[in-house]
């Protein structure tokens, strides 16, 4: 699909600008029904005045590096002051599709091509883990279980057209020959064979590989409850306190940074920037190499001839991207969902929106083009539930920021004073994970959290586990070539989700 050189020149534009600081009044998101009753609105009664380290963001990067840091012996007593300019918990892991799916099959042959096979399977490799990691935590207890209502299923892949299924089929051939350990996972159906066995509209064919869903907000909440109460000596958060500025100060020999806030300032020896979507703001250097992204998720009222399959599967439909030139509105051309197994409630997101509000950070809307094409999306794709025409009943519509990256990656490690601006060199990053947080996320904390305090694993040891490219060094952001924004923008408008 073409789009023209100035709708991507505008685009860039948009990449480069500054998102602000994460709005006070965003859509509500049903994950998010109802807050967690103790800690959606924690904070102290004053500000701590130093920390060891400070984490802006209590997503679930921010909470897998607090959790690895106050775990870690190399942290000792050390104290850690999480900074949150909103509810606990209420930004993109909050708000997104709370599916566990590894992205590295369908993506596999761009990442081969962009960084070679033993790199690409590094990064299949680190997603697996990943995913591994988020469900050995969800079922870490009773609790934690009931809660994430974690579990594994397989994700019936649709494709509308056979240029993307031909892709897509390429690319997971060529996963599989590269990656042994998930040999033989794949199953390839035709048009009819989807029909019939999962009932679903895949005019091309279908893909059919393991993934999994949870409750991403459940579960991270509980996890940031079980930390406050277990290091209560050594651990603040503070909701509804956003970081507006972060200084450098060498006269201070141990705790040279300041966080200043709406309530205060807060001196830290090291810093971790866990904001993705909103990095941006605080580090000025890095807009246009990391940059935000609107996405629109919703839950929708399964009609009984549905079923229930909420224990079984999930369904991604992929198309190449339309461009309706009328509206001057966009189809990404990816649409993911996965159904409650308790109530058969339908979680659905996906993005037909109008180009000038894609790369925005605003939350507390959702325009009608996007509200009104995810209320259809559903009959498009599935043959039962919704005959003679009938829309789908909607629950709730709303919107939430992703972090996309110029080069796809996520930024993750010790960022260099090109990127930050300032003296010193403590300030840490784990961000841009283009809409697949749930393979990247909680690797990535662990990974900053380590890094920082020693590796004291000798049988997994971060060099071992994290990709090579991942890393934010001053290489990889000054290569002009390799972070170019258009680049990732004409990927993303070709129907490259």
């Amino acid at each position: 699909m073409a789009i023209s050189p100035s709708v991507v020149d505008k685009l860039v534009v948009q990449t480069r600008a500054d998102p602000e600081l994460p709005r006070a009044n965003p859509t509500t998101s049903f994950w998010q029904m109802p807050p967690h009753p103790s800690m959606s609105n924690v904070r102290s009664d004053e500000l701590p005045s130093a920390v060891d380290l400070a984490i802006i963001g209590s997503g679930v990067t921010g909470c897998s590096v607090a959790k690895h840091y106050l775990e870690h012996p190399g942290s000792g007593s050390g104290s850690v002051a999480v900074l949150e300019a909103r509810t606990l918990t209420s930004g993109a892991t909050g708000r997104n599709g709370g599916l566990l799916t590894n992205h590295v099959p369908g993506h596999y042959r761009l990442l081969s091509e962009s960084f070679g096979h033993d790199e690409a399977v590094k990064i299949a490799r680190f997603a697996n883990r990943t995913l591994e990691k988020m469900h050995a935590l969800g079922n870490s207890s009773d609790e934690f279980r009931e809660a994430s209502v974690v579990r594994r299923l397989l994700d019936v892949i649709c494709f509308d057209d056979e240029a993307s299924f031909a892709q897509a089929s390429d690319s997971f051939r060529l996963y599989e020959e590269h990656v042994p350990e998930d040999r033989g996972k794949t199953r390839f159906l035709t048009a009819d064979e989807a029909a019939s066995t999962y009932h679903v509209v895949a005019k091309a064919g279908a893909i059919v590989f393991p993934n999994g869903a949870l409750w991403p907000y459940r579960l991270i909440t509980r996890v940031w409850a079980q930390l406050y109460q277990q290091h209560r000596s050594r651990l603040s958060i503070d909701t509804n306190t956003p970081v507006t500025a972060v200084a450098h100060d060498p006269s201070h020999a141990t705790h040279p940074y300041i966080l200043d806030t709406g309530r205060g300032a807060v001196r830290a020896k090291r810093v971790v920037h866990a904001t993705n979507g909103f990095t941006g703001h605080l580090l000025p250097a890095l807009r246009g190499k990391i940059f935000p992204l609107r996405g629109t998720m919703s839950t929708q009222v399964a009609p009984p001839a549905f079923g229930r399959r909420g224990h079984e599967v999930t369904w991604t439909m992929v198309n190449s991207g339309v461009f309706d030139d009328a509206a001057d509105a966009f189809e990404i051309g990816l649409y993911y969902s996965n159904q409650n197994p308790d109530t058969g409630d339908i979680f659905i997101g996906g993005e037909k929106v109008r180009l000038d509000e894609l790369l925005v950070s605003d939350d507390t809307e959702v325009r009608a083009p996007c509200r009104d094409n995810i209320a259809a999306v559903l009959p498009r794709y599935h043959t039962r539930g919704w005959a003679d025409g009938r829309a789908p009943e909607v629950k709730k519509v709303w919107s939430g920021i992703m972090g996309f990256t110029a080069d796809r990656l996520p930024l993750v490690g010790r960022l260099p004073r090109s990127a930050t601006r300032r003296g010193g060199d403590d300030e840490w990053i784990a961000a841009g994970f283009n809409g697949f947080g749930m393979p990247l996320c909680w690797s990535s904390g662990e990974a900053v959290a380590r890094i920082m305090l020693g590796d004291d694993d000798d049988d997994d040891d971060v060099d071992d586990f994290l990709p090579g490219a991942f890393l934010a060094t001053e290489e990889r952001l000054d290569d002009e070539a390799r972070m170019a924004t258009r680049t990732a923008l004409e990927l993303l408008l070709g129907g490259h989700p």
